[in-house]
């Protein structure tokens, strides 16, 4: 189930730095439901004309991306802000109300429903064309499989690949979900990854790495590093059963996003064909 909403504050208001909390807030009141529901659940930041609103962070100071004043996030009473949530449910629930007033922290907003789409996950798939371009609209967490150990032993931070790939992203979507008991695709980790390093050429790309600021805990900043931008991919075996697993996958990701932390708006993607 995913559902896009339009959120309007009324009156003007401070952001949080990274938005998809505001997401998450108009969900508990539409919904009444506490927005803990792990990966099963995506929750979009806000978008103001189309960009997404969250807070880059550089040189030990926040820097807001779509901002306005001083590196705060701001919205204006009266703006159409939009939002997105995707849920994965066992049967299809009823539809929310068409709109709620909600509070968040000390703004007063208004949360309208747009559309609602249900789609059993088995029906779920994207028709690429043999040229198509992924769209890494906020920062992407591609972990490394295998790596989380050595960085405990070593004492070092999370770390995640500052360069986009598919062919991973895509077999570690598979896995999460095969380990949720959601069978979107038959094959695991490895197939996928091997077939997608085979399969899916870049022809084009515009990537660059960002330090997104998430929140600020007893004055101490909580970042993460990822990448955004989008590449452009050829499909060299679009006929084999493994590019219709890829139809399959692209269409959740766009919905649920790729990599780590897309239940709070991380790895939010936009595929779209190119000609």
């Amino acid at each position: 189930m995913t559902v896009w909403l339009e959120i309007i504050p009324l009156r003007d208001c401070i952001l949080p730095p990274f938005t998809s909390k505001v997401a998450r807030t108009a969900f508990y009141y539409l919904t009444g439901v506490e927005p803990r529901l792990g990966r099963r659940a995506s929750f979009s930041v806000l978008f103001r004309e189309g960009k997404p609103l969250y807070q880059q962070y550089r040189e030990g100071r926040g820097s807001g991306e779509c901002s306005r004043g001083g590196g705060v996030l701001t919205a204006k009473e009266g703006e159409r802000l939009r939002a997105r949530y995707s849920l994965l449910v066992e049967k299809a629930p009823l539809p929310p109300p068409s709109s709620v007033v909600f509070q968040f922290g000390a703004a007063e907003m208004v949360a309208k429903v747009e559309q609602v789409e249900v789609v059993d996950v088995h029906e779920l798939r994207i028709n690429v064309t043999r040229k198509f371009s992924v769209r890494f609209v906020t920062p992407t967490l591609l972990p490394v499989p295998g790596r989380g150990p050595l960085l405990k032993a070593m004492g070092v931070r999370r770390r995640y690949k500052l360069l986009p790939d598919l062919a991973l992203a895509l077999g570690l979507l598979s896995h999460d979900l095969r380990m949720q008991g959601v069978r979107v695709v038959e094959r695991g980790f490895g197939e996928i990854y091997k077939w997608g390093l085979r399969a899916l050429c870049e022809i084009d790309y515009d990537v660059r790495p960002v330090t997104v600021l998430y929140t600020v805990k007893e004055g101490i900043p909580s970042v993460e590093r990822g990448f955004t931008g989008y590449v452009a991919y050829e499909l060299l075996d679009p006929n084999s059963m493994m590019a219709e697993d890829l139809r399959r996958l692209l269409a959740f990701a766009e919905r649920f996003g790729l990599g780590k932390s897309r239940s709070v708006g991380f790895g939010h993607v936009e595929i779209s064909p190119l000609q």
